[in-house]
């Protein structure tokens, strides 16, 4: 694996730990997928990642939060 592909995977990996976070302060997932598309923009990883992509990545999280299951 090449050092950027390597580089921009721990990069998404760091976001989407932040992300498991927003959503456990969120109210409501909409405001979770504003805040997590705002984490990829400012990692930069909009483009590798589409908005999207993250929105329904939210939403798996979310339920998965939210479902009792864990």
């Amino acid at each position: 694996m090449g050092a950027m592909k390597s580089m921009i995977m721990d990069a998404e990996e760091q976001c989407w730990d932040q992300v498991s976070d927003i959503i456990k302060e969120s109210e409501y997932v909409s405001e979770a997928m504003n805040r997590a598309s705002a984490v990829f923009a400012q990692a930069g990883l909009i483009g590798y990642l589409s908005v999207s992509d993250i929105d329904e990545g939210v939403s798996e999280m979310w339920a998965e939060q939210f479902s009792g299951s864990n």
